[in-house]
This record gives structure tokens, C-alpha cells and sequence, in this order.
């Protein structure tokens, strides 16, 4: 097999900013790949200034151009799905190669794929990742093509677009694939398709969960798939490793090629993380301690979306919000945090405090905001107008 390992993306120029983070992940750890982008309105400069580039590390983008028409009649299931999907069904026909490994572009390559790569096929015409929610089926965000089997039918591409005109297709292509390949893919897996967008799903509708949140928590993903309509480019998302989305959007191309380590996300140097968790956009000084302790990180979460008065915070670089968040997001931060600050108004959420309060790691809060938990060992209130005094025991906190 060829040392170069070969991948293929598809879509249009208004995700360009998505295709290119992927190709710089896949890049980071693997110099020489061959990426083909299929495509219909992609400038030919962006590939120019990319391949000049990469080609000091044996890296090249291929550009696939697709006729603007030709996947028109195709049926697309999702609001953030458009035809362009199609042109993972067109591989076989478009791209000379004997392996080709497909992905999605809400997916960032986090790990080298040689094992992948080198895995024994056999007769098998695609490997996939079954689909986490959904028995019987895989997710085809992350498909590795066994060309020579698959071109025995040399009309496999023109049968899979023909069935792909049918407007009760639940899944759009994906259905069109699984119903090809159903029984007779390589199940790859789940470390090949991390697909953790489903985290808003599953703990809100735990009938879809199919332990869900247990399979991912005991995988480490080598491609983490943003499955969810909401993705860590948007100002807010649900699930988890969104920061990992933004180290590979972040890296320069000069970077990728030196190997140099993945950029920090956040533009100031942290010195602790502080927790807080809200039913109510009123939370006692909040603003006043975000400026005033600017090394230090205020992860704030909520089990809804959050308004305004919480959002425009974020213009402050160490204030960090997570509407609708999620268990594993918030099992991390309680993790992280140095201290809790149970400074809001409202209703409290007693369980998650006391989760927190097992930490052993200190709560703090004003008088007229306190919880039930008030009397824990590790719990310790000021009086509302000495915003000073908690200013100051945060700040010791670093010292101890």
C-alpha cells in the first residue's frame, strides 16, 4: 500500500471555512496526504495558496470540480445538510485511487491514521462506525472506500444517485448507503467516528441514549465528528470538545508544516478556573470579578439557553458560557474548577452544588445568594457589598 494515505471531502464554498480546518487536522499528522475536495464553487486560488504551502511536506489538494446541476435532484433530510453530501456516493466514479478515506466536514482528525489506513478490507466495499443511536445502521461521516471491490459494479455510483431521488429517504445519503452497504461493510470502531454531537440529544430525550454517553466516555476519539445541528463554530454549542474544533481552525498552514504544538485558544494566561451554575441571568457581581481577576477563568453554565445579559459577557475573554450544557461538559468543569461561586439568583439547583461540595474544593458566596448546602465545611459567605473580600480569597486561592 502507497505511503501516502489519500481522503476525500465534498462540499461548497459556504462551508469552506469547516473543509478547511478539516484538511489542516489531517495535515498536522500526516504530511504527505493526498486530500481531494470534491466541489462545485470553490475559488482554484484557495487550492493554489494552500498547495504552495504544503508542498515542502509532499502534501497536495486535489480539486474536484462537480457540474453545479448534477446533484440537484438529490434528496437532503437536514436543514444543515445540503446536495454537496452527495459527493461521498460519487468517490468511486471521481477519484483514481485504491483507498480513499471520506469525512464529513463538521470532523477534526485528532490522532495519525496509519493502523486505519492499513486495516485488512478483505471483501468488504466500505468500513463505517455504526451509528451510535440508530441499531443497524452506520453514520457515514467517516467512510474509508475499498475501491477495487467496489468498482465490480461499474454502475454502483449511477444506482446510488438514482435511489437518492427519493424524497421519503429519512436519512438522505446516509439511507442511500446504509440500504447498499448494510451487509456487507467492515465495522469499524467507535475511536474512528467520535461522533459526540448527540450529547444535547441523549440527556434531554434519554429514550435515544442506547448508552450513549457510557460508549463515548470510555473511547478516545482519533476523529471527533460534530454530529449535532449545533457546531463548536457557532457563537454557542452543546456538546463537548469544542475548543478542540478551534485549535485546528487556529493553526497556521507554517505551523502544520513545522509541527509545532496546537495553538492555546484563549489569549490570556490562566492561573485557575472558577464554576457557576444558573437558572437566572442575575448573578451577584459577576462582571465586577470577571474584571477585576482577569487570569482567571468563569465557566458558566445553565441547563437552558441563556439571555443578554449573560451573552454579551463574553466579549471578556476568561468568561465562558454553556447554555443547554451537557453532563460530560459539566463533569469536566467541576473537574477543572478551583472553587464554585454560588452567587446566583433564583432557584438553585441543590443537587449540582452538593456534587460539587463532595469535591472537598471550596464554594463561595454572598449572604442574600446562599444555598442549601450553606453549612458544608467548604462553604464560605461574605457579606453582598464585599465583593473585595471574594476578590481577595480567589486570588489565594492560587497561592494555596
Amino acid at each position: 500500500m502507497s505511503d501516502q494515505f489519500v481522503f476525500a471531502l465534498s462540499g461548497d464554498y459556504g462551508y469552506i471555512n469547516q473543509i478547511e480546518t478539516t484538511a489542516k487536522s489531517i495535515f498536522y499528522y500526516h504530511h504527505n496526504a493526498k486530500i481531494y475536495i470534491i466541489n462545485k464553487d470553490i475559488p482554484q486560488e484557495w487550492f493554489g495558496n494552500i498547495n504552495n504551502r504544503i508542498r515542502a511536506i509532499g502534501g497536495q489538494l486535489v480539486n474536484v470540480k462537480l457540474d453545479g446541476n448534477m446533484l440537484s435532484d438529490e434528496h437532503v433530510s437536514q436543514p444543515q445538510i445540503n446536495e454537496m453530501s452527495y459527493g461521498r456516493i460519487m468517490i468511486p466514479d471521481l477519484i483514481p485511487e485504491d483507498r480513499v478515506l471520506y469525512l464529513d466536514s463538521d470532523i477534526v482528525v485528532d490522532h495519525e491514521l496509519s493502523e486505519l489506513f492499513n486495516l485488512d478490507l478483505g471483501d468488504a466495499p466500505i468500513a463505517a462506525v455504526p451509528d451510535l443511536l440508530y441499531d443497524g445502521n452506520f453514520n457515514s461521516g467517516v467512510l474509508l472506500f475499498n475501491m477495487p471491490k467496489l468498482k465490480e459494479n461499474p454502475h454502483i455510483v449511477q444506482e446510488m444517485l438514482e435511489a437518492g431521488n427519493n424524497d421519503q429517504l429519512a436519512e438522505g445519503d446516509q439511507s442511500v448507503l446504509n440500504a447498499f452497504f448494510d451487509d456487507t461493510y467492515y465495522h469499524l470502531p467507535l475511536k474512528y467516528n467520535y461522533a459526540i454531537g448527540y450529547d444535547f440529544l441523549c440527556q434531554y430525550y434519554p429514550a435515544y441514549d442506547h448508552d450513549y454517553f457510557k460508549k463515548t466516555a470510555e473511547t478516545v476519539g482519533q476523529i471527533i465528528h460534530f454530529t449535532s445541528p449545533t457546531k463548536p463554530w457557532e457563537q454557542f454549542s452543546f456538546g463537548r470538545d469544542r475548543n478542540k474544533w478551534w485549535q485546528y481552525h487556529d493553526l497556521e498552514w507554517s505551523e502544520i508544516c513545522a509541527s509545532a504544538p496546537l495553538p492555546a485558544i484563549f489569549d490570556y494566561q490562566e492561573v485557575g478556573q472558577l464554576l457557576i451554575h444558573t437558572n437566572s441571568e442575575n448573578v451577584e457581581a459577576i462582571e465586577q470579578l470577571v474584571t477585576a481577576l482577569p487570569n482567571w477563568t468563569f465557566n458558566v453554565v445553565a441547563w437552558t439557553n441563556t439571555g443578554d445579559h449573560l451573552n454579551r459577557l463574553i466579549k471578556y475573554q476568561n468568561f465562558h458560557l454553556y447554555p443547554s450544557a451537557v453532563h460530560p461538559v459539566t463533569d469536566k468543569l467541576i473537574e477543572q474548577a478551583a472553587a464554585y461561586l454560588d452567587i446566583n439568583y433564583g432557584a438553585k439547583d441543590n443537587d449540582f452544588i452538593k456534587k460539587f461540595q463532595a469535591t472537598g474544593k471550596p464554594i463561595l458566596s454572598f449572604d442574600d445568594v446562599n444555598s442549601d448546602v450553606k453549612e458544608a465545611i467548604n462553604y464560605q459567605s461574605f457579606p453582598s457589598n464585599d465583593v473585595q473580600t471574594m476578590i481577595m480569597t480567589i486570588q489565594n486561592l492560587r497561592e494555596n
